[in-house]
């Protein structure tokens, strides 16, 4: 069935397939929370979201029995704060997170879902359809694994260096080997390189391969040029007082 049925204009297969997975790795078990609880930090985002007016409320999501008791009040913080006010953000903040008992690769894994499901519902609002559904959480548990390569790159996490410096494991959480290919908007989730994988998803369906990155003439959609692109992105990120 597709994704979006109730919009009227075609979505690109592109688009319908990263949506398809990251909805669906929204409810499987992750690095460091279960997939209940990865559902359960959805829910939560998207609840502050709904409060703040951001969203129109899913009724499914939005019932407390969805949401995990195993999902700390730490982690439901985090995902709610995130997931409205990212601009009032500072380093007290994380190191509030941990003094209240997540860990670094915790606090990752729980900006990554949120980053993401957040993105997915501006993309349903934008077209005028309501949040898509969660699926129901899978079974399992979280490979609880952390990257050999991660060091202090001045972040307020641990990354995962591109090129040579990250090894193998750059290679497989950014696709290349290339430094270029490993922005920090990237590395800034790669303690828990899953979530990297989604984000890197779902941009390259939704805006540019990093490859593409430098051609002013590069575009994915022929109704919208590159530099039209950039002038959009531009006047939201100073809508949104965006600070990268």
């Amino acid at each position: 069935m597709p994704l979006y049925p109730d919009f009227e204009y075609p979505v690109r297969d592109v688009i319908v397939n990263a949506h398809t997975a990251a909805l669906a790795s929204f409810a499987a078990p992750g690095t460091w929370w279960n997939a209940a609880q990865r559902r359960a930090i959805v829910t939560e985002a998207r609840d502050a979201r709904c409060g703040a007016g951001l969203q129109e409320p899913l009724d499914s999501d939005l019932s407390r029995n969805v949401t995990d008791a195993s999902l700390p009040k730490a982690a439901r913080e985090v995902a709610r704060q995130v997931a409205i006010s990212t601009n009032d953000l500072d380093q007290s903040f994380f190191d509030q997170a941990i003094a209240d008992g997540l860990t670094d690769t915790e606090y990752t894994e729980t900006v990554g879902v949120v980053a993401r499901a957040s993105a997915l519902d501006v993309f349903a609002r934008g077209i005028g359809v309501p949040s898509r559904a969660l699926p129901t959480p899978q079974g399992g548990e979280p490979s609880r694994q952390r990257p050999a390569s991660a060091q202090n790159e001045g972040a307020w996490v641990q990354s995962i260096p591109g090129g040579r410096r990250g090894g193998q494991e750059a290679i497989d959480t950014y696709g290349s080997d290339n430094p270029q290919a490993a922005p920090f908007v990237y590395r800034a989730l790669s303690l828990v390189p899953e979530e990297v994988k989604g984000q890197i998803r779902n941009a390259t369906a939704q805006y540019i391969r990093l490859e593409e990155f430098m051609n002013p003439e590069f575009t994915l959609d022929p109704s919208i040029t590159r530099p039209q692109v950039e002038l959009v992105a531009a006047r939201v990120s100073v809508i949104n007082q965006c600070f990268y």
